[in-house]
């Protein structure tokens, strides 16, 4: 049965959404966890000063890979830097999911989706550990088609590649979604492969600061998205689909 809205047919065969300040609100201090991380990289040699709490994971992580390989240290010892590195990060984010609340409207909207035959997903730079807690508090676990975490992909965003495996898991081509995120974490990766998406006021940027990343829609809670996908085309975009890159 598909979605309805207004006696509009949608298009869209899918929602995917970032889950910390769209779906939950993690007390969690990312900025105090890489903190932590950076404290202890450079206690394993990496020089002080250079890596930034304002910095990605991702880039950190990449950065502190190229200087100990190009200091001549193996392959193994700059893994096991890097998983402790990681490790560290798990523990805070599992801890924050244990006590994280769910948004408003998120079950509400989920059901509506659901319930007019739209795919639910989830691509978020949480732990997989941190998303299965969160998910089994909230009875959400068994609401989504796909969840791919950082952890489950070897590109995570703002890569464009943790989105795309997103697309290919659901089976979908990128003109049959649409993305709900907070950052530009979630805008980038979207706006480079052509996903429609949403930025949502709350997370962890204003209003102000996610217009500046240029969303196709801004909106201030979840259930707007119900109207935003009744103003689409009513025919499904089948030429679209996620091209290997």
């Amino acid at each position: 049965m598909p979605l309805i809205r207004h006696g509009v047919i949608l298009e869209m065969r899918a929602v995917i959404f970032d889950l910390d300040g769209v779906l939950v609100k993690f007390n969690i201090d990312s900025l105090r966890i890489k903190e932590d991380v950076i404290a202890y990289f450079e206690s394993q040699g990496f020089p002080s000063g250079v890596l930034k709490p304002s910095q990605s994971f991702s880039t950190i992580k990449a950065t502190v890979e190229t200087h100990f390989l190009g200091k001549g240290m193996s392959r193994p010892e700059v893994t096991g830097i890097l998983r402790r590195g990681e490790a560290m990060a798990v523990d805070h984010e599992i801890r924050a999911a244990r006590s994280a609340s769910l948004l408003p409207g998120v079950k509400e909207t989920i059901k509506a989706l659901k319930e007019g035959g739209i795919k639910c997903a989830i691509f978020t730079y949480n732990n997989s550990k941190a998303v299965k807690t969160v998910l089994e508090r909230h009875c959400l676990e068994g609401c989504f088609d796909a969840v791919v975490s950082r952890d489950q992909t070897e590109n995570p965003k703002p890569s464009p590649l943790h989105l795309k495996k997103v697309l290919d898991l659901l089976n979908i081509g990128t003109g049959e979604a649409l993305v709900v995120g907070d950052s530009e974490m979630d805008i980038k990766p979207s706006k480079e492969l052509g996903v429609k998406v949403a930025g949502i006021t709350t997370g962890i940027r204003s209003e102000e600061e996610l217009r500046a990343f240029e969303p196709d829609y801004l909106i201030n809670s979840l259930p707007e998205i119900l109207e935003i996908l009744a103003t689409l085309p009513q025919e499904p975009d089948h030429e679209s689909k996620p091209e290997d890159t």
